[in-house]
Protein backbone atom coordinates (compact mmCIF):
# COMPACT_ATOMS: atom_id res chain seq x y z
CA UNK A 1 0.00 0.00 0.00
CA UNK A 2 1.33 3.44 -0.92
CA UNK A 3 0.58 6.02 1.76
CA UNK A 4 -1.40 9.00 0.55
CA UNK A 5 -1.06 12.39 2.14
CA UNK A 6 -3.96 14.56 3.16
CA UNK A 7 -4.32 18.29 3.07
CA UNK A 8 -4.91 20.54 6.05
CA UNK A 9 -4.18 19.02 9.45
CA UNK A 10 -2.42 15.99 7.92
CA UNK A 11 -0.14 18.24 5.87
CA UNK A 12 0.76 20.26 8.96
CA UNK A 13 1.52 17.08 10.89
CA UNK A 14 3.54 15.72 7.98
CA UNK A 15 5.45 18.99 7.72
CA UNK A 16 6.26 18.97 11.42
CA UNK A 17 7.38 15.34 11.31
CA UNK A 18 9.58 15.89 8.27
CA UNK A 19 11.02 19.02 9.81
CA UNK A 20 11.97 17.07 12.91
CA UNK A 21 13.48 14.33 10.79
CA UNK A 22 15.50 16.75 8.72
CA UNK A 23 16.68 18.64 11.78
CA UNK A 24 17.75 15.42 13.50
CA UNK A 25 19.54 14.14 10.42
CA UNK A 26 21.32 17.44 9.86
CA UNK A 27 22.35 17.67 13.50
CA UNK A 28 23.62 14.11 13.64
CA UNK A 29 25.31 14.23 10.24
CA UNK A 30 23.93 10.77 9.44
CA UNK A 31 22.16 11.44 6.15
CA UNK A 32 23.87 13.23 3.27
CA UNK A 33 21.81 15.99 1.66
CA UNK A 34 21.03 13.87 -1.40
CA UNK A 35 19.32 11.34 0.87
CA UNK A 36 17.10 13.87 2.63
CA UNK A 37 13.79 15.21 1.38
CA UNK A 38 11.72 18.17 2.41
CA UNK A 39 7.96 17.94 2.77
CA UNK A 40 7.23 19.08 -0.78
CA UNK A 41 9.69 16.59 -2.31
CA UNK A 42 8.24 13.76 -0.24
CA UNK A 43 4.65 14.67 -1.16
CA UNK A 44 5.54 14.98 -4.85
CA UNK A 45 7.24 11.58 -4.85
CA UNK A 46 4.27 9.93 -3.13
CA UNK A 47 1.78 11.67 -5.44
CA UNK A 48 3.81 10.40 -8.42
CA UNK A 49 3.38 6.85 -7.18
CA UNK A 50 6.75 6.29 -5.49
CA UNK A 51 6.77 3.29 -3.21
CA UNK A 52 8.16 4.15 0.21
CA UNK A 53 7.93 2.73 3.67
CA UNK A 54 7.37 5.54 6.16
CA UNK A 55 8.76 4.65 9.58
CA UNK A 56 7.89 6.81 12.58
CA UNK A 57 10.78 6.43 15.04
CA UNK A 58 9.37 8.71 17.73
CA UNK A 59 8.46 7.52 21.22
CA UNK A 60 4.97 6.17 21.96
CA UNK A 61 3.92 9.36 23.75
CA UNK A 62 4.92 11.43 20.71
CA UNK A 63 3.01 9.20 18.29
CA UNK A 64 -0.10 9.49 20.48
CA UNK A 65 -0.61 13.02 19.10
CA UNK A 66 -0.68 11.69 15.53
CA UNK A 67 1.50 10.37 12.75
CA UNK A 68 1.72 10.36 8.97
CA UNK A 69 -0.99 8.31 7.26
CA UNK A 70 0.25 4.88 6.18
CA UNK A 71 3.37 4.95 8.34
CA UNK A 72 4.48 2.25 10.73
CA UNK A 73 5.77 2.94 14.24
CA UNK A 74 9.10 1.55 15.41
CA UNK A 75 10.56 3.56 18.31
CA UNK A 76 14.18 4.51 17.68
CA UNK A 77 15.29 2.45 20.70
CA UNK A 78 13.89 -0.68 18.98
CA UNK A 79 15.08 0.13 15.48
CA UNK A 80 18.30 -1.90 15.44
CA UNK A 81 16.55 -4.98 16.83
CA UNK A 82 13.67 -4.63 14.34
CA UNK A 83 15.82 -4.05 11.22
CA UNK A 84 15.46 -7.69 10.07
CA UNK A 85 11.67 -7.07 9.92
CA UNK A 86 12.04 -4.04 7.61
CA UNK A 87 11.92 -4.71 3.85
CA UNK A 88 15.13 -3.95 1.99
CA UNK A 89 13.55 -3.61 -1.47
CA UNK A 90 11.76 -0.30 -0.87
CA UNK A 91 12.91 3.23 -0.10
CA UNK A 92 12.77 3.85 3.64
CA UNK A 93 11.74 7.21 5.06
CA UNK A 94 12.42 7.67 8.76
CA UNK A 95 10.86 10.50 10.72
Amino acid sequence: MIPRLVEGKGRVLLGAACGLLLAAAAASGQAPREQRADIDELKAALDAGATMLLIDVREDWEVASGSMPGSIHIPVAELERRMPDIPKDVRLVFF
